[in-house]
């Protein structure tokens, strides 16, 4: 209880949220490193073991059964499409990811990303890659066997208006623009033996069934190889609105990355004898590029397939996300923290309320108890001059013992008003102060006492400090009559300033338990029956101390009791 009734700095809601601030800041700065690695670990993982999937999916697919009739045209083109469909991939969100929220980016959507699978000759030529290309499904009936899957590269056709088209839904994916969702093929060229196509006409479309844009074009066909080909037309969004008119084309994606990308991957880590896995990293603690050299036979020919995939994690919306994450986490602990100190400044306020109300009680008591302790000593004073030739020794004593305890109440009310004086003070007077002199010119008015107790005091070293001097003054004062008064007969009193700290060791009879020494009213031990002690002069020491922006410390140790004033 006592600690509650004479906590010495108070503080404000404002001043203790500022300095509880410190650990919102560093548990935000742990999350965010925490977190970029985890979401570096995590999408790197996902693209290892993707990158283990595509590998194993192509060199499946080229295996297949080289049957020209079936729905691809054979095992060329079956790969061909697998490994056009790979270049789209999510690279936040595979198969394997459970990472849900991550299936925005992907390497078609970012120019950093990367999926590059080609099929090499021993020479280092191409025979089939990831590159561009559009693919649709061809119907002739409702028969669910029946269709079959044609593309067209626009590296082989060159067509300008069929190039931009394409290159205009690859940049939208990059920037994020409003594209064309469908491209609903209603005239083309159409190669059946090696399952090609050509587009001829059609139809762009965007938005849903209540808000459909639509938007008919032609491809200017001039210089194109079409022998081989057939044209044919068909009605737009003919097998999706369900209307099932035959034979239907249906449009489905365009997949692949640009050739560019190709070129460069193949010139920079294609490595015809040195076949196996490898991998580079742009980051601290995961991998992100992975490159694999493979055999394949196609046709009873051995060829290598080239697969390198590289993510990157950083894309902008992931940045974004990042940000947000970091964001909210430090708003959350920031607000817990807050509710923590506003509940700590309630509670404070009360306590407050309860020492200024326990600080006025003690300072009315103390002033009324003034003048009636006057009068009591003045009667006694009195008596004792009017009895001291008639009243006996016993009578005397009595009157002497009134006498004392008189002055013993009147010291500890004056001290009491002292310490109340002394912790109301608002703002201290500073300015530059030598502890050691000040020290010293206190010390003097003890010399009497040292030299009839036969106890040596020394003073050494020297700090100037920027503090009240009257209020140093005071708490140095205390705590050197309190070393005089107990230290023992021949004993040692050291005093010692730095630049840190202010020292006072002296020799004690016994050690000294400090706990709670520097509440007021507490004594050691001995002292608890000692008239000549208040129990405040450590209590004013401390709140002086205090009030200057200074802490002071007790200790006892070995028959040594140290007092230390830290500033």
């Amino acid at each position: 209880m006592k600690k509650r009734l004479y906590k010495r700095k108070r503080t404000t809601l404002g001043k203790m949220f500022a300095k509880a601030m410190i650990i919102p800041i560093l548990l935000t700065l742990m999350f965010a490193a925490l977190l970029n690695v985890s979401i570096e670990y995590k999408a790197c993982s996902d693209a290892e073991e993707h990158f283990e999937n595509v590998i194993e999916n192509i060199e499946h697919t080229i295996q297949f059964s080289n049957d020209e009739n079936d729905k691809f045209g054979g095992a060329k083109n079956h790969a061909l499409m697998s490994m056009g469909m790979t270049a789209n991939v999510d690279m936040f969100n595979f198969q394997s990811s459970k990472f849900e929220y991550f299936d925005y980016v992907s390497a078609k959507n970012d120019r950093d990303s990367l999926v590059v699978s080609a099929v090499v000759d021993e020479n280092g030529n191409i025979m089939l890659s990831n590159s561009v290309k559009m693919w649709c499904v061809f119907r002739s009936n409702d028969d669910p066997s029946q269709p079959k899957w044609f593309y067209c590269d626009p590296q082989e056709v060159k067509l300008p208006d069929l190039d931009k088209l394409i290159d205009d839904h690859i940049e939208a994916y990059y920037t994020g623009k409003d594209k064309w969702s469908r491209f609903d093929i209603t005239g083309g060229y159409f190669n059946f033996k090696e399952h090609k196509m050509i587009p001829y006409k059609i139809q762009l479309q965007k938005g849903n069934a209540d808000d459909l844009k639509t938007k008919d074009i032609v491809i200017n066909t001039d210089g194109a190889d079409l022998s081989g080909y057939e044209y044919m037309e068909f009605a737009a969004d003919n097998f999706n609105s369900g209307k099932r008119e035959y034979p239907c084309c249906t449009f489905e994606e365009i997949w692949g990355v640009e050739q560019e990308k190709i070129d460069k991957a193949l010139s920079e880590h294609l490595t015809m004898s040195n076949y196996g896995k490898n991998y580079e990293s742009d980051y601290e603690y995961a991998i992100n590029d992975f490159i694999s050299h493979s055999h394949v036979n196609i046709d009873g020919k051995k060829y290598t397939l080239f697969v390198e995939l590289k993510v990157n994690v950083w894309v902008n919306w992931v940045k974004k996300l990042y940000c947000t994450i970091v964001l909210l986490f430090f708003l959350i602990v920031t607000l817990l923290i807050f509710l923590r100190c506003w509940a700590k400044s309630v509670k404070n306020k009360a306590q407050y309320a309860f020492e200024d109300y326990q600080r006025a009680l003690t300072n009315n008591l103390a002033h009324d108890i003034k003048t009636p302790l006057a009068v009591i000593g003045g009667y006694a004073e009195n008596l004792i001059e009017m009895r001291k030739e008639s009243a006996d020794e016993k009578e005397l004593n009595y009157l002497s013992s009134i006498m004392d305890n008189v002055a013993y109440t009147d010291n500890i009310v004056a001290r009491t008003l002292q310490l109340s004086q002394t912790e109301q003070l608002k703002k201290p007077n500073k300015k530059k102060v030598d502890i050691k002199a000040l020290a010293e010119n206190l010390s003097a008015k003890y010399r009497t006492a040292l030299e009839e107790r036969d106890i040596d005091l020394k003073i050494e070293g020297g700090a100037v400090v920027n503090a009240d001097e009257e209020l140093l003054s005071v708490a140095v004062e205390n705590l050197i009559s309190n070393a005089v008064k107990y230290t023992r007969d021949g004993g040692t009193i050291n005093m010692n300033a730095d630049k840190k700290r202010f020292n006072i060791v002296n020799d004690v009879v016994e050690n000294i338990d400090t706990k709670d020494l520097l509440m007021p009213f507490v004594k050691g031990d001995k002292a608890r029956s000692d008239k000549g002690s208040s129990g405040l002069g450590l209590a004013i020491a401390s709140a002086a101390t205090v009030q200057n922006g200074f802490s002071l410390q007790v200790e006892c140790k070995d028959k040594k009791f140290r007092a230390m004033i830290e500033y």
